[in-house]
C-alpha cells in the first residue's frame, strides 16, 4: 500500500510539473519549491524521462530546465552520494600529496638530508677523483711518483721546437730516461702507436705526462689509460705553467733535475770562454828604446 501511495503522489508530482511548465513560457520557466521538495531520488529519472518525451520545448531550453533542477533541493540524497567519501578512491597520483610528504620529510630530518646532501656534493666526488686512474698531478707529486714507484715514467708530449728551446728533466738520478713523443691531435693515432712502441708493458706502467702547460696532458692521460696503461697522470702547470716543473724546480727538487733554456745556456758558456781568454794586453810587444 505505501509502494502503491508512492506511485501516485509522484505521478501527481510530475503532472503538476507539466501544467506548469505548459503555462510558463520557456524563458520564464520555475519550479515550485514545495513540488521539488516533495520528489525523491528514486523520482528523478521518471520525471527527467517525462519531461524529455511529453514537454514540447525547444532543445536549446532543455538543458537550463534540467540543470536548474538537478541543482534544486531536491537532490540532497544525490549530493550526499557524490560526496561520500567511503567511495571508490581515484587511481590518479595525488602529486600535492606526495609534495606535501616530502617536505614534511626534510622539516622533521634536517641533520639527516644535510648528511645525505653533503656527502653527494663532497665526499662521492672526493672518492671519485682520489680513485680515478687518469688525472692531474702536481709537478713535486709526480717526481715523488716518479722516485718511489719503479714503474713510474715520465713521458715529455711536447713539440720538438719546445723541446730545442727547453730541454727534458734529466732523470739520471732516479736511473730513468724521459720518454720525448710529440702529440698532436690530429695524428693521434700515430701518436699512441709510437708510445705504445716505447712501453713495452703499458698494463704495469704509470705514465706522467709533461706538456708546455696544461693543454693536452689530461687528453694524453685519458688516450693511455683507456688504451691499457696502469694509471697516466698530468703534470698540473706543465714544464713552464704556474707551480709548474720549472716553476718548483728551485725550492722542491734537486739540482740534478733542473731545467733550465737552451739558448741562455749557450750564452753563458760563450760570455765564460771570452772571460778565460787571457788579455791582449799582457802579451803585447813594447818597442824597445
Amino acid at each position: 500500500m505505501e509502494s502503491l501511495s508512492l506511485c501516485r503522489s509522484s505521478s501527481s508530482s510530475i503532472l503538476k510539473l507539466q501544467k506548469t511548465i505548459h503555462k510558463n513560457p520557456p524563458n520564464s520557466l520555475q519550479i515550485p519549491v514545495s513540488l521539488s521538495c516533495r520528489l525523491h531520488g528514486n523520482q528523478i529519472s521518471s520525471l527527467v524521462y517525462s519531461m524529455a518525451s511529453k514537454t514540447p520545448l525547444k532543445p536549446h531550453f532543455s538543458l537550463p530546465i534540467l540543470v536548474g533542477f538537478l541543482s534544486s533541493s531536491a537532490l540532497p540524497s544525490f549530493a550526499s552520494e557524490l560526496g561520500d567519501p567511503s567511495g571508490p578512491v581515484s587511481g590518479k597520483i595525488n602529486i600535492e600529496s606526495i609534495l606535501l610528504a616530502i617536505d614534511d620529510f626534510f622539516n622533521k630530518n634536517p641533520f639527516f638530508v644535510a648528511g645525505c646532501a653533503f656527502i653527494y656534493l663532497v665526499v662521492l666526488p672526493l672518492v671519485e677523483e682520489y680513485v680515478k686512474k687518469y688525472k692531474y698531478i702536481s709537478a713535486i707529486n709526480a717526481f715523488r711518483k716518479l722516485e718511489d714507484d719503479s714503474t713510474a715514467q715520465l713521458l715529455d708530449i711536447r713539440d720538438e721546437k719546445s723541446v730545442n728551446y727547453l730541454g727534458s728533466p734529466n732523470l739520471r738520478i732516479l736511473s730513468k730516461e724521459v720518454a720525448q713523443i710529440p702529440y698532436t691531435e690530429a695524428d693521434e693515432d700515430r701518436f699512441l702507436k709510437n708510445v705504445m712502441a716505447k712501453f713495452a708493458d703499458p698494463k704495469n706502467t704509470v705514465v706522467c705526462i709533461l706538456d708546455n702547460l696544461d693543454g693536452n696532458s689530461i687528453k694524453v692521460a685519458e688516450l693511455l689509460f683507456k688504451n691499457g696503461f696502469k694509471e697516466a697522470y698530468a703534470i698540473r702547470g706543465g714544464m713552464r705553467g704556474k707551480k709548474g716543473w720549472q716553476d718548483i724546480q728551485q725550492a722542491l727538487l734537486p739540482p740534478s733535475v733542473h731545467v733550465y733554456p737552451k739558448k741562455k745556456a749557450k750564452k753563458s758558456q760563450k760570455v765564460n770562454s771570452v772571460s778565460n781568454q787571457p788579455d791582449a794586453d799582457q802579451y803585447a810587444i813594447t818597442p824597445e828604446n
